[in-house]
């Protein structure tokens, strides 16, 4: 592969010349920053549709300029990259030109306009605040101004961005202005592995996840399982705020941006005498969120066009963080989760296919144990038709791993506000503390869309790599 500069099986977009910027924004679907297996497929049809040199020469006729690929981009073209990191901001998200917080979409009009300058939060709305504690959202405004930027352990644009904003608090927290992250709902389950937790303990152990990977030093607030301050902001993975002392909104932003804020910040509380740059911060880098289909153990199923995410609530007992991150938790039931999803008319006609993808919890630390019984499921659910009503997965020849045990069913005469049960039982081990057990675990699924579920690269979200 002549562009693969550095061997790793994918193109990203540092290792393109600028007259393939153009084919690569439009190939790469999922907005990763780089070209997997699928995604070279379609900047291969690019080339051939604007008649471009795939080896790197120059463009022939017809084919774009450097200024047309670079348009609309902001700063994540390579010039823009130097420019950014000259006074603070770009970071990570500057590799990945034409980022989806670098074009204005409609959502994001709708964003300015839903949240004015002078308006304030909900009297209702609640959070976590960083001892943990629910109380009312407003009760956190007790500098002379704050900041909030939304994130999760899944959100490529926030851990692009996170890194200007932590350079913008460098300079920024002695002056008057207090620093939050807000955890929030996971905006793409799976990505890096990880799953939506099912009870508010996994979620603050996440957030203390999150801490440790990223070497965050904002601190963080963390929304409540209702996630009532996401659904508030329009359900934005990755929106910023600045709130004066008294809660009023006095600058936004439908994505974290380190160069906006660093400028409202200029202009509020004034310029600071230091400019800290993200290499500055030395914060650590992250490759691709997803698994290369050569690297899969387990072949991945999904229902045909776009799935839908079903609400589903988990059994056993929720435990406390403390004992969630103990090195021996052993009395913990939860560690696999569960993502149900269903195809269009499943959902509208209770009659479809049903997807149940049961994944380890990558906080938890627990793997299947493929030296026993492989991991198995049934389906309780009175007068509804599901076939197969009870299966098991298929043995792997590897002593353990973290792979996602999926199965399709046909569902038949699903009413809504009927749920059904389903239970599995599997071995669970963790080899590096050197146990292993038998689990048993059981959910109860509603068919209902979840509009905080997240989305899914690939299944509920670009549907087989490609736009809706």
């Amino acid at each position: 592969m002549t562009l693969d500069a550095n061997n790793d099986g994918s193109i990203a977009l540092d290792e393109l010349p600028d007259h393939m910027l153009e084919a690569f924004a439009i190939a790469d679907a999922d907005k990763s920053g780089s070209l997997d297996e699928k995604e070279l497929v379609v900047l291969a049809a690019q080339f051939r549709r604007n008649q471009l040199n795939p080896e790197g020469g120059q463009p022939v006729k017809n084919a774009p300029t450097q200024a047309r690929a670079r348009e609309g981009r902001g700063e994540t073209g390579m010039q823009g990259q130097r420019e950014s990191r000259q006074r603070g901001g770009g970071g990570q998200a500057a590799r990945g030109g034409g980022r989806p917080r670098d074009k204005v979409r409609p959502r994001d009009t709708e964003f300015q306009e839903k949240f004015t300058v002078g308006s304030t939060l909900p009297e209702s709305l609640q959070l976590y605040n960083t001892d943990r504690e629910l109380v009312a959202a407003n009760s956190i405004f007790d500098a002379e101004y704050t900041v909030i930027v939304g994130g999760c352990l899944t959100c490529p644009e926030y851990r692009n961005s996170y890194p200007e904003i932590e350079a913008v608090a460098a300079d920024y927290a002695d002056k008057g202005v207090q620093f939050y992250f807000l955890y929030q709902s996971l905006t793409h389950p799976e990505n890096w592995g990880f799953v939506q937790p099912t009870s508010i303990q996994e979620r603050f152990a996440q957030v203390e996840h999150a801490k440790e990977l990223l070497q965050t030093s904002i601190p963080w607030l963390t929304d409540t399982m209702d996630n009532e301050m996401k659904q508030h902001f329009g359900m934005t993975p990755n929106s910023q705020f600045v709130f004066d002392r008294d809660g009023k909104i006095v600058h936004r932003d439908s994505w974290g941006r380190g160069s906006s804020l660093r400028e409202s910040l200029e202009k509020l509380v004034g310029p600071s005498p230091k400019i800290t740059t993200v290499a500055d911060l030395n914060l650590p880098q992250f490759g691709r969120h997803k698994t290369s289909p050569a690297d899969m153990l387990v072949e991945r199923k999904s229902v045909d066009g776009i799935a839908v995410p079903l609400k589903v609530a988990a059994g056993g007992e929720a435990l406390n963080v403390k004992d969630l991150l103990s090195s021996n938790f052993a009395k913990s039931s939860r560690y696999a989760k569960l993502r149900p999803e269903a195809d269009q008319q499943l959902l509208k006609t209770g009659t479809g296919k049903l997807y149940l993808g049961f994944r380890q919890d990558p906080v938890l630390g627990a793997e299947w144990n493929n030296l026993a019984s492989p991991p198995r499921y049934r389906v309780t659910a009175g007068g509804v038709t599901v076939t197969p009503a009870m299966a098991e997965a298929k043995k792997l020849n590897v002593e353990s791993d973290t792979e996602p045990r999926e199965f399709l069913l046909d569902v038949q005469n699903w009413e809504a506000g009927k749920p059904i049960k389903v239970e599995i039982q599997y071995f669970a081990c963790n080899k590096k503390e050197g146990w292993c057990k038998a689990v048993e675990q059981e959910f109860t699924i509603w068919l209902e869309q979840d509009p905080t579920a997240g989305m899914v690269n690939g299944r509920t979200h670009f549907p087989g790599g490609r736009r809706r």
